[in-house]
């Protein structure tokens, strides 16, 4: 079995797209939150979540996007996340709004002979913690994934792409689809092979990223920020 694994597409459906074509037929996709907020076209980015029958999880910005609350996004993208939150609200039907609701905090899945654990950002704090990444200690790793009873472990939240071993448990955080942040402006995405899990990016013309936030009438230094984090794959802040 062939699964893709994705995350935090951040209402950036080009590079999606991208993905799907990139990465070839896969047997499911599974996704570990935020579909929403940051990027321009969160209606189109739902839409192709929806049609892919994609099994996944809610990401913090799914959960303010859908309840009107604060993303409690990093301190140096806190700004962004609070002003793209409310414009992302106007923008959804209530069927789509109703698709974020619906994303559970938590989920665990059988595939091709394995058990995976889904969540956003940790298993002890599925929305908000940001502890997991690639260089985190043992014993962190023993706090925040010790209790997980699976075979693989499927996050986001970091944006950092990552693949750990801990005991018996797999752990992979794909990246970003839309919103890369670990310096390589990519689209980002994993693929679960028969057990072997691999990272890979992709290339994608940002351009209608870019134009498309141009036109969200978001104040000049916010707009400037997104862009330049789609162009390096990096915030300056």
């Amino acid at each position: 079995m062939r699964i893709l694994l994705i995350s935090d597409v951040h209402a950036n459906p080009w590079a999606l797209w991208a993905i799907e074509a990139d990465a070839g037929p896969v047997d499911r996709i599974f996704f570990a939150g935020d579909a929403v907020n940051y990027g321009p076209d969160p209606s189109d980015s739902i839409m192709w979540l929806d049609q892919h029958e994609v099994v996944g999880v809610r990401g913090n910005h799914d959960h303010a996007v859908a309840f009107g609350v604060d993303p409690k996004a990093s301190p140096a993208k806190a700004p962004l996340a609070l002003a793209m939150r409310d414009w992302t609200r106007n923008r959804l039907t209530p069927d789509q709004t109703g698709w974020l609701l619906k994303l559970p905090r938590h989920l665990d899945v059988q595939a091709g002979g394995a058990r995976f654990t889904m969540v956003h950002g940790t298993p002890v704090e599925p929305l908000y913690d940001y502890r997991l990444k690639p260089d985190s200690s043992e014993a962190l790793l023993n706090a925040l994934v010790g209790e997980v009873r699976a075979d693989v472990l499927v996050v986001g939240h970091t944006h950092m792409p990552l693949v750990r071993s801990f005991g018996f448990l797999k752990i992979v955080n794909p990246g970003s689809v839309g919103q890369p942040l670990d310096g390589d402006p990519r689209t980002a995405y994993a693929i679960w092979e028969d057990g072997e899990i691999s990272l890979h990016r992709a290339e994608y013309d940002r351009t209608s990223a870019l134009d498309a936030l141009a036109k969200t009438g978001l104040q000049a230094n916010l707009l400037s920020e997104l862009k330049n984090t789609l162009r390096r794959g990096a915030i300056s802040s």
